[in-house]
């Protein structure tokens, strides 16, 4: 399984998010594009944006999707 620390989740808006574990990379694509509109390299800004969000917005308050491996 060469794929197995790759992850994607669609949102609502069309917009594709990928996180790969490997290259410690988080990418989020607009819909139809080929570039990414957002894009963090580093784990140290990922982890931190992780942070933020689970500060922010709860887990165990919000019912969601289980993220997909690809």
């Amino acid at each position: 399984m060469s794929n197995a620390n790759i992850f994607t989740v669609a949102l609502k808006n069309g917009e594709v998010v990928f996180a790969d574990r490997t290259k410690c990379r988080f990418m989020i694509y607009p819909p139809g594009h080929t570039s990414a509109s957002f894009n963090l390299k580093s784990a140290f800004d990922i982890i931190a944006l992780r942070d933020l969000l689970n500060d922010a917005f709860p887990p165990e308050d919000f019912r969601y999707d289980p993220v997909r491996r690809v």
